[in-house]
């Protein structure tokens, strides 16, 4: 009753500004740790909101005034369907008024701000040389064919602004690559499990 008592008070204006508030419908694993780290590591099983929280905080990053991003996938197919024009993923996650022009093959998104985002996939590790950022989010990076070359690629890229920063979402699998980034004093690890996001699955598929 208090929480629609306040719903009811809200205006139109308020009411849509509240929908599109990551902090406040975000768990707190979903949302960037606090302090000076350079990658955020995210573990979690399927389901778990790992791709909306990728798209979330690309979109925190271009409001921070980032100005070029990375976005990697497994494939190009999951680039595009997942990452990007997925239920979860980036233009999902804009208004309307703010969602970013969208050009496929090559993918690049180019955000009111004037930031762009590219999209690479990690069976061509060699894609990644030569451009730069200073952002990227890397998503299921334990399934990737080129793991270690894509992500050493990648690292040489993230040299622009004062603090590149990059995101990595992945379900675990104990690769040679993620254990060391895991392992890196410049990294923070989020993680979590497949229930925590029960609310917005399937009950047939939290039953199996």
């Amino acid at each position: 009753q208090q929480r629609q008592a306040i719903l009811d008070g809200l205006t139109e204006a308020q009411a849509e500004q509240l929908a599109w508030d990551w902090r406040f419908w975000a768990r707190p694993e979903q949302i960037a740790p606090a302090g000076d780290w350079l990658t955020w590591v995210i573990l979690a099983g399927r389901g778990f909101g790992k791709t909306r929280s990728g798209a979330e905080w690309v979109r925190e990053q271009v409001a921070a005034g980032k100005r070029r991003i990375a976005l990697i996938a497994e494939t190009q197919k999951d680039l595009e369907e997942v990452m990007i024009e997925g239920d979860s993923g980036i233009l999902s996650v804009f208004p309307s008024s703010e969602r970013p022009a969208y050009r496929r093959r090559p993918v690049r998104l180019e955000f009111k701000s004037g930031a762009l985002a590219l999209g690479y996939n990690a069976t061509e590790p060699d894609q990644l040389r030569g451009p730069q950022f200073d952002a990227a989010w890397a998503d299921e990076l334990a399934k990737w064919r080129y793991a270690r070359e894509t992500w050493d690629m990648l690292q040489f890229g993230l040299r622009l602004g004062s603090r590149p920063r990059q995101l990595v979402t992945t379900t675990p699998r104990p690769i040679p690559v993620l254990k060391e980034i895991i392992a890196d004093k410049s990294t923070v690890v989020s993680k979590g499990a497949t229930s925590e996001n029960a609310a917005n699955l399937a009950a047939s598929f939290i039953e199996k």
